[in-house]
């Protein structure tokens, strides 16, 4: 129930998405883009050009057919006869007149389709699609990050809901007592078989039991609100436990499975590591060559040409290279800068690998630590059991002061709380010790989700 109610786990969730979605847009980079184009162009002004006529040279054909220059030929010499200008003198001219062109564009119209399809772009769409494909993955081991914060804070939540719901209970059974040995002091005082001071003694320490059994009482609502709250339930929800504060199997510590590389918060630390190796090429790319091609067919309509409207369709191809050649050492620098950010993150992989490490070990020795004081809470409340009871049999026959009996419930109770505690820090330390491992929750429960 928590883990689906979590906030957290519904954002990691989204993150996923939003990772996936971009890696499918980043590989769409390697296939051609199709686009469709429209242009619309109104100028009022007509643009007036006059082509200057002239005198133009003619050509006769020889006996070949092929059209040889009129030139005028010297009898004397036989060579053409040279003007002042420094030209040949033809035997006849050609006259072209001016000729005035008037183009209007008061309404063009060109539309067409583009085919676009990238060649080789230095690596930067390859090293873009891996990118994406790692912030994928990061954004798999943030969901079981995130799943195993929610575990661990609902295990937390619930055995400290069964640790009060039993510190309660506790508390009952000493008030239960205190309330049986006032009303036997009461009907002994009554008879003037004990002091008033025993009673009052008696009546202290029950009015502090019935403050204990409160402050339990409070607590014990207070935990069960909080698990309400993680479980997404409303505060005021009833809550029945099904289990009770038993120790159980306690998980094995095997030295081959403390590896801090089974935790999700460090293969995303591992993960950005390789992110930022896969920004070095994709900054190492913006200077390498680019070559790409494109392709279109287009319709233009709506030019006048002295009145009259041209329209008609073309075919373009177009290929585009672009070789960086100098710039004043900006590629090396950037990618220095890039290798530099991955040496950053390769010195924080190291620091978070070894705070893990030093984690787990810790983990391991508190879980240790707390099986055995739960060995030692057994102990104690097993002889503070048979200490009250021979407290109590040694008060009835008056071979036992009052200060005293008062004293084996008070170590009863005490060991009793004990105990209590130490159960649910054995549960806790349990959790804490899977967490800090890596197996709070398995390794491909993303993948069957996913599935």
């Amino acid at each position: 129930m928590a883990l689906e109610y979590s906030k957290q786990i519904s954002k990691a969730n989204t993150q996923k998405e939003k990772a996936t979605y971009d890696r499918k847009a980043y590989r769409a980079n390697y296939f051609p883009k199709l686009s469709a184009t429209g242009t619309f162009l109104y100028t009022p002004k007509t643009i007036d050009y006059t082509i200057n006529g002239g005198y133009l040279p003619t050509y006769t054909p020889d006996a070949n057919g092929q059209l040889q220059p009129n030139v005028m030929v010297n009898p004397s010499t036989g060579q053409p006869v040279m003007g002042s200008d420094g030209n040949p003198v033809f035997n006849m001219y050609a006259f072209m007149p001016d000729v005035n062109l008037e183009i209007g564009l008061k309404g063009v119209a060109l539309a067409g389709v583009k085919l676009e399809q990238p060649i080789y772009m230095g690596g930067k769409i390859r090293k873009a699609n891996e990118m994406a494909g790692l912030a994928e993955e990061m954004a798999d081991a943030n969901i079981r990050l995130q799943q195993s914060n929610v575990i661990y804070e609902s295990d937390q939540a619930y055995w400290t809901y069964l640790t009060l719901k039993d510190k309660v209970k506790a508390a009952k059974e000493y008030k239960k007592m205190l309330d049986e040995l006032v009303k036997i002091l009461q009907n002994s005082y009554d008879t003037g078989m004990s002091s008033r001071n025993d009673l009052l003694k008696a009546e202290v320490k029950r009015n502090e039991a019935v403050l204990m059994v409160q402050k339990a009482e409070n607590g014990r609502e207070l935990a069960r609100m909080n698990l309400c709250r993680i479980i997404g339930l409303p505060l005021n929800t009833s809550v029945t436990a099904a289990d009770s504060l038993t120790i159980g199997v306690i998980p094995s510590t095997n030295p081959e499975d403390e590896n801090p590389q089974n935790r999700p918060a460090w293969q995303i630390v591992k993960k950005q590591v390789e992110l930022k190796q896969q920004q070095v090429g994709l900054t190492r790319a913006d200077f390498l060559p680019q070559l790409g091609a494109s392709a279109g067919y287009n319709y233009l309509e709506g030019p006048k040409i002295n009145g009259s409207t041209y329209a008609g369709t073309a075919f373009t191809a177009m290929a585009s290279l672009k070789i960086p050649i100098f710039n004043w050492g900006e590629g090396r620098n950037k990618i220095k800068a890039a290798e530099a950010e991955q040496e950053m993150q390769k010195t924080d992989l190291q620091d978070v690998t070894e705070k893990m490490t030093l984690q787990i070990a810790k983990a391991r020795f508190n879980l240790k630590d707390a099986l055995t004081r739960l060995n030692l809470t057994e102990k104690a409340l097993e002889q503070a059991k048979e200490n009250l009871k021979e407290s109590k049999d040694n008060y009835e026959v008056g071979m036992e002061t009052l200060a005293n009996y008062l004293e084996g419930q008070a170590q009863w109770e005490k060991a009793l709380s004990d105990n209590i505690d130490a159960k649910s820090n054995v549960k806790l330390s349990v959790t804490q010790y899977l967490k800090t491992i890596g197996k709070l929750v398995p390794a491909n429960d993303t993948a069957k989700k996913k599935e």
